[in-house]
Formats: C-alpha cells, structure tokens, sequence
C-alpha cells in the first residue's frame, strides 16, 4: 500500500542546495518534506563521497565567505568539528535537519514517479524507501528539484540542456565554437594513513596496470605522489564524454580502476616512500560535476558574472572562479583545469523557476546558467545558496497564492528582504524592512574604534610585492612603515565594492610615493575622484620596504599577496573623524561588508574601559518588541569548510581555521529600557557559535530603549556588530 505523506513544500534531493532549500521553507512556517536517495545528507560533500566545500572566499575574493543557512551549518561544524572530519559533517547536517520541527525527513528515498496536471505542474511525486520497503506519495503546493541531475523536472517534461552551448548561443567567448555534447567529468578520491609499521597491497586484477598509470601522470599538471589525499585527486576525472546520468555506473567503475592503478602505481612502483602508507577510505560513490541545466526565466550567462551585473530579483551570489575542466579527463593533455578569477556576482530568483506555469522550481547543479557560467555556479557553496533562495521564493508564493513569474516587484522585494534578514547576501540590494524599528531608534554606544592598530607583533616585505586593502573612506589612514633606505614605491590601484586578491577589480589609477629611511607612518595616496568602495593596492616589488603587522584585524583591512590565503593586518592610524566603526551602522541595512566594513566596533578595547563594551537603541515612544536580531563577525574573510583530509597540497590555496574566530561574540546580554525608566533582562548568550542571534522575546515586551553588552568573544580585544534588527 503506498503511503501518503502531505506537506507545503516537497524537496528532492539532500545536498547542500536541498538542505538548504528544506530548511528555510521549514523556518518560515512551510510544511516541509526532504526526500534523499542516500543514507547520509551533504550531496558531494557527505561522507560517502568528501570533496570539501568551497566559494567565494576559496576563489580570493575577500568578505565573500558564504553565510545564511550554508553559514550556520558551517559554523556548527567548525564548534563541533574543528578537524574537519567528514563523518562528523555528516552529523552536523543531520542534526539541524532533525531539529526543525516543520521538516520530515526521508533517507534512501527514490523519487521514481510523478504525475502532473498541465505542463511542468506535479500534482505528485512517488519514490521508493530502501530498507523499509515503503511505496511514498508526496503532495505538495511546490516542489523544489535539488536532484542534482534535475529529475524531477525531466520527469515534468520541462526542457534542458546537457552539454555545452555555441559561442553564438549567449555570445559568450569561453564557450566553443559549435555546440558540444560533452560536459564535466565525475571525480572518486582516497584517503590515505600513515602506519608505524610496512603495509603490502595488491591491486585488484581490474586496476590499470602501472604502465599505464605512469603514461598519464604529469600530463596536463595531473600529480600524484605519496603526500597527496583527498581533494588533491580531484583531477581523478572521467565521464565527460559520456552521459554523465545514463552511463553512471561505467562512469563509476572506471574510476574504480583509475584509482586502484594509481594507488598500485604509489604503493609498488618504488618511487614514493610509501612502505608505510595504506588507504584509511576509499570513494565508491562518484562526486558528479555536471549533468541537467534546465532552461529558466532567466539564463545567468559568462557575460553577468564577468561584468558582475545586477538584477531587480538578485537573490544570492557567487564568486568562485570560472572552472573549466577538460571533458576527456584523466586521458587528455589538456590541462587539468583553468580557472577564471571573478569578483562577487548576483544571481536572479529567474535562475530557479521554468519559463511555463509550475509550481517546481530548481536548486543547486541544476539552475538556469549556461555552461560557461555553470563553470562557476557548480560550487557546493554556490548550490546551498540558491537552495535557501529557493525555498524562501516557494514559501512567499504560498503565502501569497502565485506562481514566481507573476510576482510583483514588490513582493519580489519582500522575497528579497526575507532572504536578507535570514543572512544572505545580495549584491547592492540593502536590507531595509519597513516593520524594522531599529531603522527609526536613535543608537549609541559606549564608544566606536576611531584610534588603529598600533601592537606589532609581526612584518610583511614587499620583496615579492603584495597587496593592501582598504576603505575608500579611509583613504587617508597611516600605515606603519620600515625602509632600509628612502625608496620609491609604485603600485596600481584598484576599486570594487568587496575586494579580490585575484580579481582586483576596476582599476583607476597608478601611483607613487617615497617612503623615507628607518620607521614611519606612511599614506599611500590614492586618485582623486574614485568612487566609494574597497581600494586594493597592488604594490611593485621592493627589497628596502615592510609593513608592520599585527594581530588585531580591523575589519576591511588586509594585507597580503595574491598567490596566498594568508593575509595580515597591517598596524595603521585612523584618519580622524573618518567615523568607519561608528554605532549608527548596525541601522544602516548592511550585515556585512560592501563597499565599506559596515560594523560598529567598540573603543576602548576590553578592559580599558572598566566595562563590557555596549551597544543602545533608543526609541521615541515605547515599542512592543516580539523579536530581535543581531548579526555577528565571524571573519568573512577566512574560508569554512566541511571537512578536509589529512593534509592537502599548496596548490589549492587553502588555509584551514583551527578554533573559532576571534571576532565572534561569544556572551552578550539584552536588556530591555522599559516605560518607567528600568531596566530588565531579554536575553542571554553563552557559548554562542552562530553568526546571528535571535531572540524571540515571549508574548512580547514593551520597552522604550534596547542594551546589547557584549561579555566577551573568542579572542578578539573588541567586540563587533554588523547589525542589529528589531520587529
């Protein structure tokens, strides 16, 4: 007997675009179902399979680090799990799944069935539970497709494409010439363990023999060797001139042998010190990088990421690179990638809905982009994104009886706000909600950072040149400087409206200045009429020059160099009045850096003052406050991963955090300013791990002002907001 399961929202699909996507449905009230073929949750990123996730930040650009539902995950992760191991990923995702009380969660479930009332609308969909046995009927007034292959819209006969477009189908110049068949690859990894005593292997009689093995290595910068694991296989590639859907299974078998050649090739050959080595785990499940693009609203293309355009119905970003892999894999010449450096680009809600009339909508590998821009949307950290957009878009047309295409830009806006105030970053579009009281409250503070950095505890050379980045607000700051001689230092300048190491962005001028012999307070001019945002100077090689550094960072100051995700913070002097870290920015609709850092710091630093440092809204009549949020620094500039092997190699630019981040408020406290001039206790925080805090006061309270003090955080000596909501 086939067992009916009704809901609001049916997810297909349980990788990071569908966890999302489920999730956020759930948090705003949807009843929801997350129906997976896999006993695990993370898609890719699962224990089954482990490729780490990555985005924005992974690709250089600054402050990109990926934040909302993704970021909380994370975060978790990172105060749970700080060695990255998979397994406990796995855990992680499972338990913020489980908590939600709206969600009902179905492991090993193939979707197989639907049955659909006009084009492109599912009335149902079946699947199938392994181990219980179970026939399933899903119903529900939306339907999100984070399948990955896009399932459930090939079943709904909704067009797509498999492949590569022409050059002249989006006028976009890494495309090909004609239209090509062929996709991106699939990818199996290992990991390795190190034993105190030898361990023999034999390979299994379907391994490639060494021969072979040694005539592919090197081509195409394709590496292996006794101190590489994990991710640094991910050029461990086939199946791109196959259907990466109908052939899977061949797909996956060949990369069976593949590995069990390579792995033969390091143990036996006797060219790697290897006595030693064994496998801990080894992949069956292959990690899938392209399959179904589906043909959408709108189709994101090479020429809206590179030029970075904006969008009435931006609703999440990306940022990592244009990745281009070669299709025939491990077997060509070609080399095993190019990447594309690309600053921080929007990407429309017209990415997630069909052209027709349905009530499904997509998430994850399987959005409307061409190939060329799949080439940078295929990220993990990309995927979770457009999955809270997703489920944010399903749940406002419930709410409001539409389908995504007949929106109004107003309630396009109030998607937008919701996706906001859940912690998500659209490019250019500022939160500002009319019900937000915060927005109209007078703010102080017991005191704004308006001094620098002014410990040294460390120095950058510029004998390989570098970078410094900073506020165009701040254009005027001193930087601390030693030359061993009065030398002459050039550098280009650059603008973007959140910086790059790699993709700097506009330039607009190249410039000089002499620094003088021994220490000194240096500023660095900068062209006259540029444009508020970020400046990103990237400084000529010099031998005599080097900064002093510190370890207090003060947000939207960095120094480094492009090749490396090490960045110091430079010791620097404030110029006066420029007002960067004043309270009034947690009002100013902003939750994290654009353009300008876009937080209150406190000043004086903990300890200095003779009280925890504390941030006040005031409002001109009392305000009954059901709800209050505050959104707090948890370094956007350091990449989160899920999980990392053993060790990794240098090519992959890669910096592990190894405790929480210094800048996270760890306690505060809210208090309420009531009618009669007293004060009482909201809130409290202890042991906080997430980015946001929420705080849900019961059956409201009635108040005239509102206190945040801040008891401590994970090491930082001040405490930071980005913003604070109030409703």
């Amino acid at each position: 007997m086939t067992e009916r399961v009704e809901a609001e929202v049916v997810v297909a699909g349980g990788g990071p675009g569908g966890i999302c996507a489920a999730l956020a449905a759930a948090r705003l009230g949807k009843k929801t179902v997350l129906a997976t073929d896999r006993p695990v949750l993370g898609g890719n990123s699962s224990s089954e399979i482990r490729v780490w996730t990555r985005g924005a930040t992974g690709a250089g650009n600054l402050y990109g680090e990926e934040m909302g539902i993704w970021g909380e995950l994370k975060l978790r992760n990172l105060y749970l799990n700080q060695e990255g191991n998979p397994v406990f990923w796995d855990d992680v995702l499972l338990e913020q799944v489980l908590s939600e009380p709206n969600l009902k969660l179905y492991l090993n479930t193939h979707i197989s069935g639907m049955e659909t009332v006009g084009k492109g609308r599912i009335a149902w969909v079946s699947g199938f539970q392994m181990m219980t046995e179970k026939e399933l009927r899903f119903e529900g007034a939306y339907y999100i497709d984070a399948t990955g292959d896009g399932s459930l819209g090939a079943m709904a006969g909704l067009p797509y494409r498999m492949g590569k477009e022409s050059r002249d189908t989006y006028g976009e110049s890494f495309a090909p010439v004609e239209e090509e068949r062929a996709t991106f690859g699939s990818t199996l990894f290992y990991f390795t363990k190190r034993e105190d005593h030898p361990v023999s292997y034999i390979a299994p009689d379907y391994a490639y023999p060494r021969e072979t093995i040694e005539e592919l290595l090197g081509k195409g910068g394709r590496i292996a060797n006794e101190k590489m694991d994990g991710c640094d296989y991910w050029w461990f590639e086939t199946g791109g001139m196959a259907d990466t859907i109908r052939e899977a299974q061949e797909i996956g078998l060949e990369l069976k042998r593949f590995t069990a050649g390579v792995w033969d090739y390091i143990k036996n050959s006797g060219r790697y010190d290897a006595d030693c080595l064994t496998l801990s785990w080894e992949g069956n499940m292959p990690g899938k990088r392209e399959s179904r693009r589906f043909i959408t609203k709108k189709i994101l293309t090479q020429q809206d990421i590179l030029e970075h355009r904006a969008f009435e119905d931006g609703a999440f970003y990306g940022g990592w690179y244009l990745d281009f892999h070669p299709s025939h894999g491990f077997k060509t010449e070609e080399d095993n990638c190019t990447q594309i450096p690309v600053q921080v680009y929007a990407v429309p809600l017209g990415c997630l809905y069909p052209t027709c009339d349905s009530n499904l909508l997509f998430a994850g590998r399987d959005i409307g982009v061409s190939h060329v821009a799949f080439a940078s949307t295929r990220i993990m950290n990309t995927c979770a994104l457009s999955g809270q957009a997703a489920g944010t878009l399903a749940a406002r047309c419930i709410e409001l009886g539409k389908r995504p295409g007949d929106l109004e830009a107003e309630e396009i806006q109030g998607v937008q706000q919701t996706l906001l105030r859940n912690d998500m970053m659209i490019p250019g579009i500022r939160h500002r909600e009319e019900r937000d009281l915060a927005r109209e409250a007078g703010v102080s503070s017991s005191g704004a950072e308006c001094r620098g950095a002014f410990l040294e505890t460390g120095t950058f050379s510029l004998s390989d040149g570098g970078i410094l980045v900073f506020p165009r607000r701040a254009a005027g700051t001193e930087f601390l400087v030693e030359s061993g001689q009065t030398t002459e230092v050039s550098y280009q300048c650059y603008r973007s409206d959140v910086p790059s190491r790699l993709a700097l962005g506009s330039r607009v001028g190249t410039m000089k200045t002499v620094i003088p012999e021994g220490k000194s307070w240096v500023r660095f001019p900068i062209p006259e009429g540029v444009a508020d945002g970020f400046l990103t100077l990237e400084f000529s090689e010099n031998q005599s020059v080097i900064f002093a550094t510190g370890e207090e960072q003060l947000t939207g100051f960095l120094l480094g160099r492009e090749d490396s995700p090490r960045y110091c913070y430079p010791c620097l002097k404030l110029p006066d009045g420029c007002g960067l870290y004043g309270e009034s920015n947690v009002v100013n609709g902003y939750n994290r850096p654009w353009r300008e850092p876009g937080s209150w710091m406190s000043g004086p630093a903990f300890g200095e003052g003779g009280e925890f440092p504390w941030i006040r809204l005031d409002f001109q009549e009392p305000k009954t406050v059901r709800e209050i949020l505050v959104f707090f620094n948890p370094d956007l500039s350091r990449e989160l991963n899920s999980s990392r092997a053993s060790m990794w190699d240098d090519h992959h630019k890669f910096l592990p955090r190894t405790g929480m981040p210094p800048e996270l408020v760890r306690s505060a406290v809210i208090d309420g300013i009531l009618p009669d001039g007293s004060r009482r206790e909201i809130a409290v925080l202890e042991e906080n791990w997430r980015r946001t805090w929420r705080v849900l006061p019961q059956d409201g309270i009635t108040v005239t002002g509102l206190i945040l003090e801040i008891r401590g955080t994970y090491g930082a000596r001040r405490a930071e907001i980005f913003e604070i909501c109030v409703y």
